[in-house]
This record gives structure tokens, sequence and C-alpha cells, in this order.
């Protein structure tokens, strides 16, 4: 049950951390004079050429840019202390990528039918059809829905307004093989914990793909690594990553979550109010 709980809290942590940003970027995006294109906004340093790599690999910034919409069926499998399933859950995810982020998720949970929409200003989770109202669940709906979004965005995301990027060399002792660091914070009031959580991402020595992440969020640690890709309309994505609780010195305790995405399609055409809150 601890760590049951200590898992979730993470995930949660995660989203408020990272997702909120969202929201700020776009306001600070409608406001900023002169305007600077994302990739513009890296630093001319080691660090902004090691997310400039990275995005040159899975695609390009231009292939990302022309993306409207997004969806996919999401297994999430959940996993106890001895390895053994705990829990698992397939949802069905649809975004609206550009020109603003919104969000859809519906899944089945002991017959009941859930759904959590983020219109880009506002994020409900619904149960059967009503509104659910409690804290719990108002929490959920916006940290799900931008979390989401945050992981499918990778390395893009990277050039947001507010990130601080630090390049720490090569590590070759938090994971199985020599990988390039990258420590992303995030300044104060960049979202509704700017400056209070650390990340560092992960790419490979030599092609610069993403190979994992460590998030201290001030609570506990997590490791995320990226296990397989493939190609969805040129540009390389992610099928699935585990969820590891780790510790301060980013050694691995427990594999908790292991999510993995099907029938990943851009720019499909979404039934007209599709992102419409209720």
């Amino acid at each position: 049950m601890r760590n049951q709980i200590f898992s979730i809290l993470a995930l949660l942590t995660i989203a408020i951390a990272i997702f909120s940003c969202q929201t700020d970027t776009q306001q600070t995006n409608a406001t900023a004079v002169p305007t600077r294109s994302p990739m513009e906004r890296l630093p001319q340093n080691e660090a902004g050429e090691i997310v400039r790599k990275a995005i040159d690999f899975v695609g390009g910034w231009e292939a990302w840019a022309n993306k409207k919409t997004f969806s996919f069926y999401k297994n999430i499998t959940h996993l106890d202390v001895d390895g053994n399933v705990e829990k698992s859950q397939r949802q069905f995810h649809q975004y609206q990528i550009h020109p603003t982020i919104k969000a859809r998720m519906s899944w089945e949970d002991k017959g009941n039918q859930y759904v959590i929409i983020n219109n880009g200003e506002e994020a409900k989770k619904y149960e059967n059809g009503k509104e659910m109202t409690d804290d719990n669940s108002k929490q959920q709906a916006w940290n799900s829905s931008y979390g989401s979004n945050y992981v499918i965005s990778m390395p893009f995301k990277l050039t947001d307004p507010g990130v601080i990027l630090t390049y720490e060399g090569i590590d070759s002792t938090t994971l199985q093989k020599p990988v390039h660091s990258l420590k992303v914070e995030y300044e104060k009031g960049a979202g509704s914990t700017g400056g209070m959580h650390t990340w560092w991402y992960y790419f490979d020595k030599d092609s610069y793909d993403l190979v994992a992440n460590f998030l201290d969020y001030g609570e506990g640690y997590s490791l995320t690594t990226y296990e397989t890709f493939t190609k969805v309309d040129n540009l390389r994505f992610h099928e699935k990553r585990f969820s590891h609780i780790a510790d301060s010195a980013k050694n691995i305790v427990q594999k908790r979550t292991i999510y993995e995405n099907e029938s990943m399609k851009f720019d499909n055409v979404l039934e007209e109010g599709v992102f419409d809150l209720k």
C-alpha cells in the first residue's frame, strides 16, 4: 500500500510540475514581443545543441509543428512490489496539439465509463456522463490530461519558455550505457510549481535518442525508461516506457508502471465537439 500511494503521488506531482507550464507557455507566447520560434529559444550552448539534435533525430521541429491532432490507445499496467500485476487499464486518448492543447481520455473501470476532457482552459472528469466534483477527480482531470500531453510531446517540450537547461556531460552510471545527461529546471512562475522540481533527461551518446528521465519532485524520486519506439507519420515515437520508484542516488527501487501506446495516428478528423465540456 505504501508503494502504491508513493507511486500515485509521484505521478500526480509530475503532471503538476510540468504540464501546468503549458498554460503559462501559451500565455507567454501570446504576449511576448518580439515572438521567437521555439527552436530559437534554445540556448546557444551544448545543452541547447543536445535538444536540437534530439529533435532532429525524431523527425524535426517542422514535422511536429505541422501536426494538428493525435490519437492512440494507452495500456497502463500497475505492478506490486513483487512485480505482479496489480491493476491494468486501457484508455483511448485524443489530442489537439496545435494551435492550442486540448485533450480527451476515455476508459472503462469496473463497469463504469470514465471521460476526462480538457478544453485548453479547464479540465473535468465524468463518470457515466456525470461530472465528478470531488477534489481528487478535479485534480486528476487536470494532471492526467496535461501530464500525458507532456509525455507525448518530448523532446519538443524542452523548447518551452521558462525551461532552464544545463548539460552535465556523459553519465555512465545511472543507466546501462553512457548517455548525455541534461538537467532540466523551470524558472519560478513557469507553471504552478516552477522552481520547485528538478529533472534529468538522458539521450543516447551517439544518436541523441531519448533514453530515460529522472525526477526529483521534493517528496520522492522516479526514473522512467523508454523501451521501444516506432515511426508514426515520419516522427519517431515511443511505444513502451517503464516508470520506476527510485532513490536519491537514481537507483531503481521498484518497477511500478508499464505504459504501452497502440494505434498511434496523427491528424485524424475528430468528431465535432469532442473537447467540449458538458
